[in-house]
Order: structure tokens, then sequence, then C-alpha cells
């Protein structure tokens, strides 16, 4: 029902942080012959034709790469007592590939969206904590 509403408002492209429940967001859009961007995993690649041609790309976290080096840190001593984060600057998260958009996308784009990645991983573009105030 939110989906069909954003439609009905004109919205060309959504971003349901939903995981699989998101499915039927990324359907609908399909149907209406407009794009999303999923998330959690590569989505193109879990929800399958013909609804993952309305997939741009996935923002996905890497539960294996965050998994392997909290297990390489416990290995290291590590006693635990911090919450661990998966960031660009650690690979715990990424930017799924545009698969059959790749071609469709600017190289400029591209440029950009990797220049963002490294201001992001280098901490000089600074987003908001999932607590941050006054963001």
């Amino acid at each position: 029902q939110l989906a069909q509403t954003f439609l009905d408002q004109g919205v060309d492209i959504i971003h349901p942080v939903a995981g699989g429940t998101g499915n039927g967001s990324i359907k609908a859009f399909f149907n209406a012959q407009k794009w999303a961007i999923a998330v959690d995993t590569d989505q193109y690649l879990s929800i399958g034709p013909p609804t993952n041609a309305a997939i741009l790309t996935s923002a996905q976290k890497a539960i294996d790469v965050s998994v392997l080096d909290f297990f390489n840190q416990v290995a290291g001593g590590y006693l635990g007592g911090k919450d661990y984060s998966g960031t660009l600057a650690n690979n715990g998260v990424l930017l799924a590939p545009f698969h059959e958009f790749d071609s469709k996308i600017p190289a400029d784009l591209k440029a950009e969206i990797t220049a963002l990645q490294s201001k992001l991983s280098d901490g000089s573009v600074k987003v908001c904590t999932f607590l941050g105030r006054g963001c």
C-alpha cells in the first residue's frame, strides 16, 4: 500500500529498507516499470526474475566479512565490550553491482559514487550513527 502511495505521488525510485519484507514494494515498482534500490543482500540475485529487473543496486550488509572480522579479533585476544559496526572502511557494507543497469549508469556518476564512498570511508564525509543526535 505504501509503495502504491509513492507511485501515486510520482516517485520513480524506492529504497525499501525492510529486507525481504520490502519485496512487495519492489514488485509494485517493477509492475509500474519503475526502479528500486534494494537492501541487506544483493536482492537482484535473491529476488530473481522477472522482478529483479527493477533493481538498480542493493545497499548490502557484508555479514560474512563482519563475522570473520569479529572472529579474527577474538582470536587475537579481543574480549568484547563494544559494538561492532560494519562500515565502508572495514568492508562491512557495500554497494552491489548494477547488474543489467551497469551500461546505463554514466561513467561520471560511477566515479562520483566511488569518490563519495572514499570520503565516507576516510571520514571526510560524516554520517549519523543509529543513535546520533543533532544530525
